[in-house]
């Protein structure tokens, strides 16, 4: 390695340890690192100015007399991330700090806009920055979820049926209107990512998260690292079968490229599902699933049985993922997840039932999880000083 490779291992070696370890001195760090007093003392001031660390004077002065030393801190407001998550249903999009904490955010409608889909969020963008009253400058770089299969390294969107997406070359067409680099990932990657970064994931190496919206997604944490498969298709459970019999039947796909899984457990499935019963008693029929779900918890029998047909399709697709993965944490997420823990004593009971192996299954407590996991995308796979 050449001094100036050294340098900037160094360098990174520096800001990281900062990061984790706020309020140090120079001298703290030099021991922590065993890096000499002087290279400390350049590097930090490199970093003061490039506005990466802030320091200050301590209020008390050291034990041994003399000045009062000064303290470093990571500046988590020296640039900002922007993170969007599409979705089928509107495109959210939020401005944050290095430490994912949002400044503001914005949306619009996906369908409304979706023939023309990049140059609404080129458009909303500009517009996010400039109500933040921030320059381009200030701005790190962007990450995107995209709800479907996702070429990370060529930022292609190989296939996202929900937006009539197939081969959008969506990185290099952001970039090409955006003074700052981005990438991209499916959606339920960068909403894992979110709870790896500020959610259940902080404490754990192996977790999944599943998204239960209009089709059933997983983002998958393999000791620590997020796992895409050989080609980006890793985590599509949607496309697994949990009863062979219905398989082989001609069942109703939920939408043109969804799987057996996304067509029993999926919105669209259970509000189906509910209005084939009520249909053969002649009750009406314009359900909701969130709808389904609160008829169910108020006691409707014909609603329980929906919900409990589509929970146990939903158990045994956790049972297969469990016994392969074997996970520390299941985190549900999706508009779904957020009627489903009056059942999840149930759906945790049918799992134990089949298999020993223990996975804790919780309900996803981090509010923007997407957008925060979009901003955590940049920062894992841009290279750049943060990069770890």
């Amino acid at each position: 390695m050449d001094s100036r490779s050294l340098r900037y291992v160094n360098k990174k070696k520096v800001l990281h340890y900062i990061q984790n370890n706020q309020g140090q001195s120079r001298s703290d760090i030099s021991k922590a690192l065993q890096i000499s007093k002087p290279t400390i003392s350049t590097i930090v001031d490199e970093l003061l100015e490039e506005k990466w660390i802030r320091e200050k004077e301590s209020e008390n002065a050291s034990s041994v007399g003399g000045r009062k030393p000064f303290h470093i801190y990571f500046n988590q407001n020296a640039y900002y991330l922007i993170g969007v998550d599409i979705g089928g249903t509107s495109v959210e999009l939020a401005i944050m700090n290095l430490a994912g904490d949002i400044k503001q955010k914005a949306s619009f409608s996906t369908q409304t806009n979706v023939d023309h889909l990049i140059e609404a969020i080129v458009n909303e963008t500009k517009r996010l920055i400039e109500n933040s009253k921030l320059s381009s400058d200030e701005i790190f770089g962007m990450g995107v979820g995209v709800p479907g299969i996702t070429d990370v390294e060529k930022g292609i969107v190989i296939d996202a049926p929900s937006i009539r997406w197939k081969n959008v070359s969506l990185k290099a067409q952001l970039e090409e209107h955006l003074p700052f680099p981005v990438y991209i990932d499916n959606d339920v990657n960068v909403a894992v990512l979110g709870e790896q970064w500020k959610g259940h994931g902080t404490t754990s190496k192996n977790i999944l998260m599943i998204t239960l919206g209009t089709g059933i997604g997983c983002g998958i944490i393999l000791n620590g690292s997020l796992y895409r498969g050989s080609s980006f298709a890793a985590g599509e459970i949607g496309y697994m079968v949990t009863d062979k019999k219905s398989a082989e039947a001609n069942y109703v796909h939920s939408f043109d490229g969804y799987g057996f899984l996304d067509s029993h457990v999926g919105g669209p499935a259970i509000s189906r599902e509910m209005q084939t019963k009520l249909d053969a008693s002649g009750k009406d029929t314009s359900w909701t699933a969130k709808k389904v779900f609160q008829e169910a918890i108020s006691g409707d029998e014909t609603a329980i049985e929906t919900v409990n047909e589509s929970l146990s399709h939903l158990a045994f697709a956790l049972i297969n993922v469990i016994s392969i993965i074997n996970p520390e944490k299941i985190i549900l997420g999706g508009g779904i997840s957020k009627s489903i823990h009056y059942f999840l004593p149930n759906l945790r009971s049918i799992i134990k039932r089949h298999i020993p192996i223990h996975s804790d299954i919780v309900l996803t407590s981090l509010e923007n999880v997407s957008l925060i996991g979009a901003g955590y995308l940049l920062l894992k796979e841009y290279d750049s000083i943060l990069k770890e």
